[in-house]
């Protein structure tokens, strides 16, 4: 049976639990979060480039320390509601979705918004360009490309976590 790591990005923190079968399970919270991005590197609508680098930075050290004790080949879900709002985005459905989003399409969507913040006007992108939104976005790729998860099963979104 494969373990499951549910990440769950809220406003003040990142939830991210495992349940790798027989081996202990992780419950760990980073001080990741929607606000934190909003208040801090984001300053900005769509934020700047120093603005962006400065995030992925800030991600980057917070979630760093989670490559040392995430087991190995586990299936990546969530069912935040951004999440959903970025599959469909992905897929070109309008509304919320559920299914699987690829590391792949987590980087087009953010390559998007990096070209916004180096001066391409946003309405030809077709991306939201709202801080939660960005900041949803920086803090996904992050994850999946630093942890090396391929891509991110999408359930129905729960309840926002704060």
């Amino acid at each position: 049976m494969t373990g499951i790591t549910r990440i769950a990005i809220g406003e003040l923190h990142t939830r991210v639990c495992v349940d790798d079968g027989p081996s202990p399970a992780i419950d760990v919270e980073l001080g990741i979060g929607l606000a934190q991005l909003g208040r801090g590197p984001f300053r900005h609508q769509p934020p700047s480039e120093l603005e962006l680098e400065s995030a992925i930075a800030f991600v980057e050290d917070a979630m760093m320390p989670l490559a040392k004790v995430l087991p190995p080949s586990t299936k990546l879900v969530s069912s935040d509601a951004i999440a959903s709002r970025l599959l469909a985005l992905a897929q070109g459905a309008p509304g919320q979705a559920t299914g699987s989003l690829t590391l792949q399409q987590v980087e087009y969507v953010f390559g998007e918004l990096a070209a916004v913040s180096l001066g391409r006007p946003s309405a030809s992108s077709g991306v939201p360009m709202d801080g939660p939104f960005v900041a949803y976005v920086l803090v996904l790729r992050e994850f999946m490309h630093h942890l090396a998860f391929a891509e991110i099963s999408i359930e129905e979104a729960a309840a926002e976590v704060r």
